[in-house]
């Protein structure tokens, strides 16, 4: 499974944005999950699908409420002939940009998610209801841009956070063991940083760990915690997915692309881009100039 960091830009001044997107099949991202720093709160608004989060699937339908904080790696499969779907997304600053003690307890639920935390809510389940009317209420709000809309929209998200910490969480989980979660996080996340900038060059797993001062065996431990996969098979779908970029956007061979996305083997890189998409780039990519290296 290829897991990356997806970068989403969000204005300083009103971080939030709302979308409706309309997924189709060959959107798939069942072997491609991504996370991002922002919060992420989706409703299904027709069509079926698979969403795809911490190991677990949630097959999800219409009027079903998808959660994901800022570190849960995710990705989602359609099974009808589309998924339409209402997407908001925020960041911590967009609650407040210096977290008080208050300010926490609405984010509590994102930032220190429990085992009970659901990242499904059923539209059958109580007050899903009124989160999907508060979701449609923002959107109208975020489209027509009226007079004070950002005011709007804060306290509508205030109170979708309120229902999420009344219903849907554990009050009896160790707030220690996920302090130390968090804090496991924030210093992964100094990895994630330089793996995306630094992905085309040699990095070992001992240079890695060191940049986030631990050591190697335990770097990996938590690693693999984090997004479900191994330092090396990550940075390896990085440089996969970076080489299909290149594939799709210029005239390059398979072997130039691969070799400018960090490949030096290109035996190992056939291997590892069959097992990381289901084909091989001859099969992916069709044009002639681009099968003959």
């Amino acid at each position: 499974m290829n897991i990356y960091q997806e970068q989403i830009s969000l204005d300083p001044s009103f971080p939030f944005t709302i979308t409706r997107y309309t997924l189709l099949q060959k959107n798939n991202t069942k072997e491609s999950f991504h996370w991002h720093t922002c919060f992420e709160i989706t409703c299904v608004k027709s069509g079926t699908g698979i969403y795809y989060v911490n190991q677990n699937q949630y097959p999800v339908q219409r009027g079903d409420i998808v959660i994901f904080n800022n570190v849960e790696a995710h990705g989602w499969e359609v099974t009808s002939n589309a998924m339409h779907v209402l997407v908001a997304v925020f960041s911590i600053d967009f609650i407040s940009e210096r977290m008080g003690d208050f300010d926490y307890w609405y984010l509590k639920p994102f930032v220190e998610r429990g085992s009970n935390f659901k990242n499904l809510i059923r539209s059958r389940e109580p007050f899903c209801a009124d989160i999907t009317y508060l979701l449609d209420e923002i959107d109208r709000e975020y489209t027509l841009k009226t007079i004070g809309y950002q005011f709007m929209i804060k306290s509508d998200v205030l109170k979708i956070l309120t229902f999420l910490i009344r219903h849907f969480t554990d009050e009896n989980k160790s707030t220690e063991l996920l302090k130390v979660k968090k804090t496991i996080a924030q210093r992964l996340e100094k990895a994630f940083i330089y793996l995306h900038n630094h992905y085309a060059e040699k990095i070992t797993l001992d240079a890695i760990a060191a940049q986030c001062c631990m050591s190697s065996s335990y770097f990996s431990s938590c690693f693999r915690k984090a997004t479900g996969s191994s330092f090396t098979d990550y940075l390896t779908g990085i440089r996969i997915r970076h080489t299909q970029k290149l594939l799709n956007t210029t005239d390059l061979s398979v072997t130039s692309a691969a070799m400018e996305c960090g490949f030096r083997n290109m035996s190992n890189f056939y291997r590892h881009y069959r097992k990381f998409t289901g084909k091989t780039p001859n099969e992916e990519f069709t044009e002639e100039h681009k099968l003959h290296p």
